[in-house]
């Protein structure tokens, strides 16, 4: 190969190398923007419900839970409900 054949293979294996680095950038950017936008949803809900109902601010995170399956989900699904230690107490 001619010098100038093995400059512009550099060059472009260069110029791949940053489009590569530009391409992980902005797919970490579109993690956090997405995480943000979760977050974000996660609080505003979270004060709807207090809002709504704020008796619930006084509970602790574990009433809450229990209180929201029982008010949000149906009485033959309710007993179906695992805890997380019961599934892995299930799979021992």
């Amino acid at each position: 190969m001619s010098k100038t054949t093995t400059d512009k293979r550099t060059k472009i294996e260069e110029q791949i190398k940053a489009l590569k680095n530009k391409k992980r950038q902005l797919e970490k950017q579109e993690k956090a923007e997405a995480e943000k936008v979760r977050i974000r949803r996660q609080t505003n809900r979270g004060m709807l419900i207090e809002k709504i109902i704020p008796s619930l601010i006084s509970l602790s995170d574990s009433e809450f839970e229990t209180y929201m399956k029982k008010v949000l989900l149906p009485p033959e699904v309710q007993g179906g409900i695992l805890t997380e230690r019961e599934v892995a107490d299930n799979e021992e």
